[in-house]
C-alpha cells in the first residue's frame, strides 16, 4: 500500500476532500512505504559452461576452498544483476551464511613452542585462512559495497535469518544486498533489490 500526498491538499481538508489513505495510522502518515524485495539475479558455483568471474585473483590464494566457493557464486550473481542497476551505484549490502572458519591442520596437537618454530616458517599472511569473515570481505571490495556486510556461521532459520536482515537493512536506506549461502563445497547466490 503505497500512500499519494497532495501537496496542495491538507490531510483534514474542509468539504469532503482529504488526501488518499485515511485508513493509515497516525504514526504512519506521510511515512515512504517500504516496498517488497525482488531478486534480480541469482547463481550457483560450481557452474558448468560458465567463465570464472573471479579468474586468477591472488586474493584466491589465501582463502579456503569453501570461501573461494562463495566469492565465485556472488560475482557471478553480480555480473547478472548489473544490467538491472542503472542508475548511480546505490548503498549495497552483502550476507554471507554458512561460513566457517577453520585453524590450519599443522596447528593440532601442537605445544607452543612448536607452534612458535613452525609459526615463523608460514607465509605472513597465514592468518587470512582463518577468517570466517574473509569472504564477505573480497564481495564487498569486489562489488564495492557501500553499505553493511555481515557473515554468519548458522545455516538454520535461514530463509527466516535471511528475510530479517534485508528488512533491517531496507529500513536505513540499503538498495541493493548480494546474498550467498554456502552449502559445504557449493554456493548459491542472490541479488535483491530493496
Amino acid at each position: 500500500m503505497r500512500l499519494r500526498v497532495d501537496p496542495h491538499v491538507p490531510r483534514n481538508a474542509p468539504g469532503g476532500k482529504t488526501q488518499e489513505g485515511n485508513h493509515i495510522p497516525w504514526n504512519g502518515a506521510g511515512k515512504p512505504s517500504v516496498g517488497v524485495p525482488r531478486r534480480l539475479a541469482e547463481a550457483s558455483w560450481p557452474a558448468r559452461g560458465v567463465e570464472d568471474p573471479w579468474g586468477n585473483a591472488k586474493a584466491a590464494r589465501w582463502m579456503l576452498p569453501a570461501g573461494q566457493v562463495a566469492v565465485r557464486a556472488g560475482l557471478l550473481a553480480w555480473q547478472r544483476a548489473r544490467e538491472h542497476e542503472r542508475s548511480a551505484p546505490r548503498e549495497r549490502g552483502v550476507l554471507v551464511t554458512g561460513v566457517e572458519g577453520a585453524w590450519p591442520d599443522w596447528l593440532k596437537g601442537r605445544g607452543a613452542a612448536q607452534v612458535a618454530g613452525e609459526w615463523r616458517a608460514k607465509p605472513p599472511l597465514w592468518l587470512l585462512e582463518c577468517l570466517p569473515n574473509l569472504p564477505a570481505a573480497q564481495l564487498a571490495i569486489e562489488i564495492g559495497a557501500k553499505g553493511p556486510v555481515e557473515s554468519r556461521r548458522s545455516r538454520r532459520d535461514d530463509e527466516a535469518s535471511v528475510a530479517r536482515a534485508l528488512g533491517r537493512w531496507q529500513r536505513r536506506g540499503v538498495r541493493t544486498v548480494l546474498v550467498v549461502r554456502l552449502t559445504g563445497e557449493a554456493a548459491k547466490a542472490e541479488v535483491w533489490s530493496l
